[in-house]
């Protein structure tokens, strides 16, 4: 297959864009700022890459889309940054707009290839749930009514456009927390080794984790499963409470992890989106377990040791 990914530099891009090119398809990057993919790692005559900027569909990446069999979207301005109206702005449109403007270039590529079998599969995450407490959650759950609740609703809102338009298979990954070496993991794990580590907040709210591995495998799945569609929510078959995540990274650090990062804190350091750090979300992967995906890494502390051996 020919994958057009947009969003390709980044953690879960990287992880994905190797794991296909394993699998022998053909895979092109569509970026910001192209220019990286050998010091990212890559073979240059094994990863095509063209410049991408939603706004300017003139740029030739439209192109790109209009060949692929699957395109993935990653784009994303990073939630965990001080909220202010400018950033507000760069979170929605980095998200929503690159959505319309792929869109609107599968739509236009639909009209010269009618009969073309293709998949939109969109990023997405947990946070559309909400502050939900002990509810189980799944893809069929209500969403919630916060700003970034209201933001994830807007953005698969604007990627489902492509099946209404030209019929095109539409999933969106329901993302959560990534365990890898970026992210949330080396946060907590450096005053961890310091011996000052512990839970965000009180510990007890619903944390919806996946491994780096299985978060891009669920994309691949995505891409080669025709029968998955809709919501996906991307997560390890069990949730945990915020408690026993960093009890899993204590236990591979060799470290307490009993001393808690206060709500106070976090908002001094992050501003408007600290309390979303503080929500519960016990979401479960029924899509998924319905369309046999298999996990590399279900088990918590095994997911933990693995990316503490690369830290």
């Amino acid at each position: 297959m020919r994958i057009a990914i947009a969003g390709g530099t980044g953690f879960v891009g990287r992880e994905l864009t190797r794991q296909l090119i394993e699998a022998g398809h053909d895979v092109v990057w569509l970026s910001r700022r192209p220019g990286r993919v050998r010091e990212l790692g890559f073979d240059p005559d094994a990863l095509a890459e063209v410049r991408f900027d939603h706004r300017a569909p003139e740029s030739g990446w439209t192109e790109q889309v209009g060949a692929a069999d699957a395109v993935v979207n990653l784009s994303g301005h990073p939630i965990a940054s001080r909220w202010n109206s400018t950033v507000k702005h760069a979170l929605r449109e980095s998200r929503v707009g690159t959505n319309r403007a792929i869109v609107r270039a599968l739509a236009d590529a639909a009209t010269t290839h009618p009969d073309r079998s293709r998949v939109l599969v969109s990023a997405s995450g947990v946070g559309i749930y909400g502050d939900r407490s002990e509810e189980v959650l799944d893809e069929d759950s209500d969403p919630g009514a916060d700003w970034l609740a209201t933001l994830a609703c807007e953005w698969e809102a604007a990627a489902r456009e492509a099946e209404r338009i030209t019929g095109t298979r539409v999933v969106c990954v329901r993302t959560g927390l990534v365990l890898g070496t970026e992210g949330l993991v080396p946060r907590l794990a450096l005053p961890m080794k310091l011996f000052v580590g512990g839970p965000v907040g009180s510990g007890r709210q619903w944390t919806t984790w996946i491994h780096i591995h299985d978060i891009a495998a669920v994309y691949r799945h995505a891409i080669e499963s025709a029968e998955v569609s809709g919501p996906v929510n991307a997560c390890a078959p069990e949730p945990v409470r915020m408690r026993d995540l960093t009890a899993a990274l204590g236990r591979a650090l060799r470290r307490p992890s009993w001393l808690p990062v206060p709500g106070l804190a976090l908002r001094v350091v992050l501003g408007e989106v600290a309390p979303y750090m503080l929500y519960s979300q016990r979401a479960e992967p029924r899509a998924l377990g319905q369309t046999g995906f298999e996990y590399a890494y279900a088990d918590l502390d095994a997911a933990v040791a693995q990316v503490v051996s690369e830290l």
